[in-house]
């Protein structure tokens, strides 16, 4: 697990060799502007729920969004074929887990201000992203992972995760298959086991584009593969079960 302090991260990853010279006058308002956009989606995709999220909760997931993405897109293939970049020392690596700083985290550093109670209710967050998992692009459906894509984060947000001590919240990013795409409207084959065969589908399984959150993308899986991370349990609650 990882203490995630926004304003510590984007200090470090402004002034880190991944960011260059050029961008570094821009690159606080760009991560600004994508930080505030993720929390508007958020909000008016759960518009209609009743359970409202704390704006400052979302807030700070949209913050670790936002550095998990930077991660991705400086590490990332850009092809099939092609390599994985490495990151530089000096960009600090968190994750997947990641914990609200403590008043402790406040008090010591300089220029902390004064203590905001609020982060003593922020939910610790759980990332459940290729950055972290490579070995999740595979279809559930189809059990290809030639023909799969990223397609972002899932547009409602985190969900609850339930613990021990306290909830935690899960976040996924959803993964398009473009080979169910294209057979979606003929009829598949079946298959009765969970081993991955590209000539079979699972009928039981629908769609095309899986969240790495959600039940339908785990379906398949036998539980002691499933990442903790990814299910509906805090990792204290799923190491006691």
């Amino acid at each position: 697990m990882s203490v995630f302090e926004q304003k510590t991260i984007l200090t470090l990853l402004k002034n880190s060799t991944a960011v260059s010279p050029l961008e570094k006058n821009t690159f606080e308002k760009n991560w600004r502007v994508s930080v505030e956009k993720h929390v508007s989606t958020w909000n008016e995709a759960r518009s209609h729920m009743n359970n409202s999220r704390p704006q400052f909760q979302l807030q700070w997931e949209s913050e670790i969004v936002e550095y998990v993405q930077f991660l991705w897109e400086k590490t990332r293939r850009r092809s099939k074929k092609g390599e994985t970049n490495k990151l530089g020392v000096n960009v600090p690596l968190l994750g997947p887990r990641f914990i609200p700083p403590s008043y402790l985290h406040i008090e010591k550093q300089s220029g902390g201000g004064a203590v905001d109670p609020t982060i003593q209710y922020l939910k610790p967050l759980n990332i459940v992203h290729p950055f972290y998992y490579p070995q999740l692009a595979r279809c559930p459906r189809c059990g290809s992972d030639k023909d799969t894509t990223w397609e972002g984060w899932t547009s409602k947000g985190p969900r609850e995760l339930h613990g021990i001590l306290c909830e935690e919240m899960a976040l996924g990013a959803q993964l398009r298959c473009n080979r169910c795409k294209e057979t979606s409207k003929s009829k598949p084959k079946t298959r009765n086991s969970t081993t991955h065969r590209s000539d079979l589908v699972d009928s039981s399984i629908e769609g095309y584009c899986f969240t790495t959150t959600s039940a339908m993308y785990w379906k398949s899986w036998e539980h002691w593969r499933i990442p903790r991370e990814s299910c509906a349990l805090a990792e204290d609650l799923c190491q006691l079960i």
